[in-house]
């Protein structure tokens, strides 16, 4: 005979029990319940975006609302977990036979969603709640797999081939990344292939569901060129601008205050005006308030520029840079070659010395050694294309010079726009004389009788500032506290929010107890 069950034991079967009920119905309680899994010894904290971005998700996969939505929000606030890990094994779960697709600007990012995603599927806790959807060992890679009923996920990159590949559901998360937010080619890049490719992929293109999720990086970035043309979406900013109501459940909303922080219990008004400072006001209003402006006149505005009255005793400069952004061919007709000569202190730079002209390699070599003698240059950092390759090498014969050549990887004007907020936090400081102080203020549009000339105030300023504002310990470290993991042992609550093959079986308070007993 045997023994009758211990009343705690059956007490925790059917917590168990209605725990799995809930997030086989519940998109939501899924994401809350598959965090631990993905991310071992660790718990969600619970906040009202991520019920309002899972009801709003669940209610296009399951035909409530229409297939379409673009999400906006700052970074690190879920977004990769809920829309790239969580939602195609929810969906696959619940459908074997699904095909997804998801995208993001780089393979190994999206290689990186599709291991997790796939960890989740192979894990305990989702083979618990759907035992008849499994994944088909013999077809099983980094970048894709399968279940044994042809469903499954391909992992690809915003430009990739999809070739002979379709599917039910579009997953596009950051198309383009932060520091390709000023380059024209990429944004363009992006918006072709989703045009072009992406929406060629769909099997059924009138049923199908797409979703767009990025932080917003410019006016005319993929999320914007679809919210002008009547896209749905779901706007999140880090702090209210206005008062607002979002939908969390049937009739259940949160009611947003003005001013009121994202996520309270983890950031604060001075973190994020730190980062503010660090990136500049016009990359803070799009990646963490959502709302890109338009670009307008010069990039560098003069009153961001410092003075310094004389230079500083070169041992007080940890280091003094020279930077070289040769031009292809010399001669009046083609672009100017620029040199810049740059005293980095830990918090500020000193622009000690800039000049421009036509000049053939091998002037341009004693250009360089002429000014790496007079300043004491430690460094000198020249562009890596075309004429830039034999002027290395011209240089490198010269003993004691330490030459570096940098290929470029972006434009000039995108690579200038990420320290635009280092510029604007007034770290980067002009002489109050010298005698080349007027040209340069001209090509960078400072003088009121001078329209600037952006391509040179790119090649006087992209380089340099690069190195400079990357290898200097001090600079740039404000807004870290933002770049923690949003972990925490705190409770977990998540709001309810029907399907519908089941709509009363949790009430909107019943789930939230269903939760916090099974996550407790």
């Amino acid at each position: 005979m045997k023994a009758a069950r211990n009343p705690v034991d059956r007490e925790r079967t059917d917590e168990r029990r209605a725990f799995d009920e809930l997030c086989r119905q519940h998109f939501g309680a899924f994401a809350y319940g598959a965090f631990p899994v993905v991310n071992p010894g660790h718990r969600l904290i619970g906040n009202w975006h991520i019920d309002a971005i899972s009801y709003r998700l669940e209610k296009m996969v399951t035909g409530e609302s229409a297939g379409r939505l673009v999400l906006n929000l700052p970074p690190r606030t879920l977004k990769s977990h809920l829309v790239s890990v969580c939602l195609p094994a929810w969906l696959l779960g619940r459908n074997p036979t699904a095909r997804i697709i998801c995208a993001s600007y780089a393979e190994d990012l999206a290689n990186k969603f599709s291991r997790d995603c796939r960890a989740l599927i192979e894990s305990d806790f989702f083979k618990r709640l759907f035992p008849s959807a499994r994944l088909d060992k013999r077809k099983a890679t980094e970048g894709e797999f399968e279940t044994t009923r042809r469903g499954g996920r391909l992992a690809t990159s915003v430009g990739g081939v999809l070739t002979g590949r379709g599917g039910d559901v579009l997953v596009i998360d950051d198309p383009i990344k932060a520091n390709d937010a000023n380059s024209q080619p990429a944004l363009a890049g992006a918006y072709d292939w989703f045009r072009n490719t992406a929406l060629n992929r769909l099997d059924r293109p009138d049923k199908s569901v797409i979703i767009v999720a990025q932080q917003r990086l410019h006016v005319s970035d993929l999320s914007g060129m679809l919210i002008e043309q009547g896209w749905p979406s779901l706007v999140i900013p880090a702090r209210a601008v206005e008062r607002q109501d979002y939908p969390l459940a049937d009739g259940e909303f949160y009611q947003r205050p003005v001013g009121e922080l994202l996520q309270p219990d983890w950031d604060s008004s001075q973190a994020l005006e730190a980062i503010k400072l660090a990136v500049g006001s016009n990359n803070f209003t799009a990646q963490y308030q959502q709302n890109p402006t338009p670009p307008e006149g010069n990039m560098i505005k003069a009153a961001w520029l410092g003075r310094f009255q004389t230079a500083l005793p070169r041992n007080q400069y940890r280091r003094v840079v020279l930077s070289c952004d040769p031009a292809g061919k010399p001669g009046a007709h083609n672009d100017y070659t620029a040199i810049t000569v740059m005293g980095v202190q830990p918090k500020q730079v000193h622009l000690l010395h800039a000049a421009r002209g036509h000049w053939t390699v091998l002037e341009m070599r004693d250009k360089i050694l002429s000014l790496a003698k007079e300043f004491d240059v430690d460094l000198v950092i020249v562009e890596d294309t075309s004429s830039g390759m034999g002027l290395i090498q011209f240089l490198r014969e010269k003993p004691r010079l330490n030459v570096i050549g940098r290929h470029p990887k972006d434009d000039k004007q995108a690579r200038l726009s990420r320290h635009q907020g280092r510029f604007e936090a007034g770290r980067f400081l002009l002489p109050i004389e010298a005698p080349w102080l007027a040209d340069f203020e001209n090509e960078l549009g400072l003088s009121p009788m001078r329209t600037p000339s952006q391509y040179l105030s790119a090649r006087f300023l992209s380089r340099a500032p690069t190195w400079v504002f990357h290898r200097c310990a001090e600079i740039g470290r404000a807004g870290t506290e933002l770049d923690r993991a949003r972990l925490t042992d705190a409770e977990v609550i998540i709001l309810y929010q029907p399907v519908p093959e089941q709509k009363n079986m949790f009430s909107f308070s019943s789930r939230r107890q269903v939760l916090r007993s099974a996550l407790a």
